[in-house]
This record gives C-alpha cells, structure tokens and sequence, in this order.
C-alpha cells in the first residue's frame, strides 16, 4: 500500500489496517483517529507533524512478535500521539525529536537507537519500556541497554 492509497481509504471510513506494510511515504501533519494499526510495519516514513488519537498500535496478541507495530528509520520529529497502545511498539533508529505521548499505554514499547531530544513520553508502562543506545530528552547519549532513561 502507498501512502495515498491509505488516505483514500481512511477519508472514505476505513479503519483496520492490521498488518499494513508503508514504505517510503509522507505522512507529515497527518491526523489519523481510532485507526487500528495492529501489526503494521512502518518503514522510512515520515510523521513529521502528525497526530494520532485513538490508534492501536499494539500487538493484536502479546505473545507473538511478528504482530508488534515496528517503526523503521522513520521521522516522528514534533508527532502527537494521543491516548493510543504503543504496547510493544518498535522503533528502530527514528527521529523522535519533540515527539509526545499522552496517555498512551507505553508497556513494553522499545526504542533502539532513537533521538529523544525534547521528547515527552507521557502514559503509563504495566512493564518497562526498552532502550537501547538512545539520545535522551536532554541530549546525552545512553549507550546500551536501559529499562530507564
């Protein structure tokens, strides 16, 4: 699927898109509500400015892996993502400078080799997130792994 395909679909009511694969799409000031994304691979995609409200974007089963949203080389710079499940959600080496959550369920969410920069990561984790060589919301390089920046 390509990026204006999804909007068509999404302005005209459509809401599941589990497991969609999105490669090499702007996004950018996007705003998306209540869309399930469930399984959906997101790679070099960008989100500049965009808001999500409402989306899931957990695994549709906790248990297997290959269902978790993974986000791939992505730009989530100044992106809102408002009360939606991040549970287990995957980015891989994103741009999440100014980036927000709020309320979201954040549980097990993993970040690897992301730039927090000025980030605000507000919700609420029944398990730790994951971070692995990240920049945290003040600048400074953490290598390795941390369950805490």
């Amino acid at each position: 699927m390509d990026a204006e395909e999804f909007i068509q679909l999404y302005n005209a009511g459509e809401r599941d898109f589990r497991a969609m694969i999105l490669q090499y799409a702007d996004l950018s000031n996007v705003k998306l509500d209540s869309v399930n994304l469930s399984g959906a691979c997101f790679y070099n995609v960008n989100f500049d400015s965009a808001n999500l409200k409402n989306v899931n974007l957990s695994s549709t089963e906790w248990w297997d892996c290959n269902l978790f949203v993974e986000f791939w080389l992505c730009n989530l710079k100044d992106a809102i993502i408002d009360h939606c499940d991040l549970e287990g959600a995957r980015f891989f080496d994103c741009d999440l400078r100014r980036f927000k959550t709020i309320g979201c369920n954040l549980t097990w969410t993993h970040f690897i080799r992301v730039n927090l920069q000025g980030a605000d990561l507000g919700g609420y984790c029944e398990e730790p997130c994951e971070f692995w060589d990240v920049i945290r919301q003040d600048g400074v390089f953490i290598p390795g792994f941390n369950f805490t920046l």
